[in-house]
């Protein structure tokens, strides 16, 4: 189905940072997102003081508002001879 939304820029990067990891298209990986927040299989975030759950054993870092994309990370591999 094709509809139009306006997403924040990083949500939007984000996405497509996704569906490029996964090859698979940048609207596969939105509504795949959606339908895991609408029906509560995630749960990356403290909500009214709840349990962040862990993910492969390890709990995730609290949002910070940044996109870190892989070409910021080779960037910094650069700057630091890794």
């Amino acid at each position: 189905m094709r509809t139009t939304v306006d997403l924040d820029e990083d949500v939007l990067a984000a996405a497509k940072e996704l569906a490029r990891i996964q090859n698979v298209a940048v609207g596969r990986v939105i509504s795949r997102l959606m339908r895991e927040a609408l029906i509560g299989t995630q749960n990356f975030g403290e909500i009214a003081g709840a349990e962040i759950k862990a993910v492969g054993g390890f709990r995730p870092f609290a949002a910070r508002g940044v996109l870190v994309s892989n070409d910021k990370v080779n960037e910094l591999r650069k700057i630091e001879g890794v």
